[in-house]
């Protein structure tokens, strides 16, 4: 894997780490199915272990699950659902994959869309678009509106600058998380929050952070005790014998991809 960006992705720290991440709520799912054209051919990029391609497998006939870290792979594999007969896993960058398998009635992108060279992407995806292709960009399995997000928000304040050198963009604006808009005709953008709350304790959500591109154990190095310490004792004072429960919010934005 060549070191561009979101490389870190490819470690295996990261990869085993990934597991504490939360679950998409329910009604993303059920949205990604009512805004499909057809229930033939999903392609996920940028899919990781399969969050979404592995709860979706059963609703597609075929489904095309693409990401360039091979650890990633081998970890959808292991996972519920990540052995299903129509899930066809490929080790490659979005922008490269062999596109057999199509064309694609809905293309999902959760969690990677800022990663990829939209210049040769989305030329790419529509050059494999089935009739009435919809593309869907996921964001957000993080705690939405939680009791702590004040003194979290003051945390990544301190630690992301010390982290990367750049500012704490609360928005993330500077992540060109919005930039891909302009090559879609939008049909609509909806947020979702769980029904249920997810529980998790303060160790394992830590743990999840390190499956975040910026905390990457990699890019903290020595300074990993400091931090973990640090957002243990933030996180302990709103937690119930060192568990948290939160509502995860989640993002989706779908629509056409513009003629090039």
């Amino acid at each position: 894997m060549d070191q561009r960006r979101g490389s870190s992705f490819s470690e295996t720290d990261v990869v085993a780490n990934y597991r504490y991440r939360p679950p998409y709520p329910d009604a993303v799912f059920r949205k990604l199915l009512a805004i499909a054209p057809r229930s033939q051919h999903l392609l996920d990029i940028g899919c990781g272990p399969g969050k979404i391609s592995r709860p979706l497998a059963g609703a597609f006939t075929s489904v095309t699950a693409v990401d360039p870290s091979e650890h990633m792979i081998a970890l959808g594999r292991s996972l519920p659902g990540g052995n299903a007969g129509n899930i066809r896993w490929i080790e490659s960058f979005a922008e490269d994959f062999p596109t057999n398998g199509g064309p694609f009635d809905l293309t999902v992108a959760a969690a990677s869309i800022h990663w990829m060279d939209h210049s040769r992407l989305f030329s790419r995806l529509l050059a494999n678009a089935a009739p009435g292709h919809i593309m869907a960009v996921i964001s957000g399995d993080n705690p939405f509106e939680p009791p702590w997000q004040s003194d979290w928000h003051s945390f990544l304040g301190k630690w992301v600058p010390e982290v990367t050198g750049q500012p704490f963009d609360h928005d993330k604006k500077s992540e060109g998380l919005r930039s891909y808009q302009s090559h879609l005709n939008l049909h609509g953008s909806e947020h979702f929050v769980s029904e249920c709350p997810f529980e998790q304790s303060v160790a394992d959500f830590i743990c999840c952070q390190h499956s975040r591109d910026t905390f990457a154990p990699s890019k903290l190095g020595d300074r990993i005790a400091s931090f973990d310490a640090e957002l243990s004792e933030l996180l302990r004072s709103y937690s119930d014998d060192d568990q948290l429960s939160f509502i995860v919010g989640t993002r989706i934005v779908w629509g056409e991809i513009r003629p090039i």
